[in-house]
């Protein structure tokens, strides 16, 4: 019956676990197996909806709550996710910081951290859960990924859980501005890219998101050829993917995979010469870059099974 509720509402998020914090703007539903949640946004879905299909299914309540008891942290967290009143402030661009950590520290500890890390204007929306948000306006200091290592190495440090962040675009303060977040907090919930760092943004997982939604015959036909080839060589993938991500420089490659520079440079000109694609054009680098990512997650999800 699920499937048949995706045909009525078939921009519906699905997940396979509970949703959390970052799905709080939909309104949830399970199965009696509680295998599959199907979340629509509440904007798209009337009241009169919601109770009958709180009749079909099992509504799915949010688990955690709000930690903050400013005034302007709950009038934030009204807007974006429950279709409240836009904060009465200055007309301008804002961006929204999420993150989420891998343990939890005492409620009031992590005010207390985030009060005296973060500069002076920021406002912080913090959950039950050890997620929250950053909300910041545009201005010539914003913050950059430098300081953003620098709060996840001090909370790591003093409370030892690791943090990761996904910085958001700028956005024009308005009407349409809770929209522009949920496609940012639909992002950063989908499977992210096999990287390392803590900071992640649209950019960095706009690919990952890109295969996702990839039908499997279009990743088939479109990247199978070069996938092949990446199996001929285990270094192959991580040389190509670590190449492209720092701009096709042969020297900061083989720094990065503590590699001799030549053997770096043999490695790329044989995969150029294997599979026909020259990946130091833009478009050569984008299809090889998906192939690249393809491959690695194929890796992670057969070596999990």
């Amino acid at each position: 019956m699920l499937t048949s509720l995706l045909k009525k509402y078939p921009e519906a998020a699905v997940r396979s676990s509970r949703p959390g914090t970052l799905d709080f703007g939909k309104a949830w539903f399970t199965n009696e197996e509680e295998d599959t949640f199907i979340g629509i946004d509440r904007n798209k879905i009337t009241e009169e909806e919601v109770e009958l299909l709180k009749c079909l299914f099992i509504e799915v309540g949010s688990p955690v709550t709000l930690l903050n008891g400013s005034f302007e942290a709950r009038e934030w967290f009204s807007f974006l996710y429950e279709g409240g009143h836009q904060p009465r402030i200055s007309q301008d661009e804002y961006r929204i910081i999420q993150f989420s950590m891998n343990g939890e520290i005492e409620h009031s500890m992590m005010k207390e951290a985030f009060y005296h890390l973060l500069p002076e204007g920021v406002q912080s929306v913090l959950f039950s859960d050890g997620t929250g948000l950053f909300i910041e306006r545009k201005s010539n200091e914003v913050l950059d990924h430098e300081q953003l290592f620098t709060i996840s190495h001090v909370i790591e440090s003093d409370f030892f859980v690791s943090t990761l962040f996904f910085t958001g675009q700028f956005h024009t303060l308005g009407p349409g501005f809770p929209e522009a977040f949920s496609f940012e907090r639909e992002l950063f919930t989908m499977p992210a890219s096999l990287s390392h760092s803590v900071i992640h943004s649209v950019e960095s997982l706009l690919p990952s998101f890109l295969l996702h939604c990839m039908p499997p015959e279009w990743k088939t036909h479109l990247l199978g050829h070069v996938i092949t080839i990446l199996e001929e060589d285990p270094d192959w993938t991580q040389i190509i993917k670590v190449f492209l991500e720092n701009q096709a420089n042969v020297s900061q490659t083989a720094k990065k995979l503590f590699m001799h520079r030549n053997s770096v440079q043999y490695r790329i000109e044989r995969f150029i010469d294997k599979t026909g694609i020259d990946i130091r054009s833009f478009q050569g680098a984008i299809l090889a870059y998906l192939a690249c990512l393809d491959h690695l997650h194929d890796k992670v999800n057969k070596e999990e099974e």
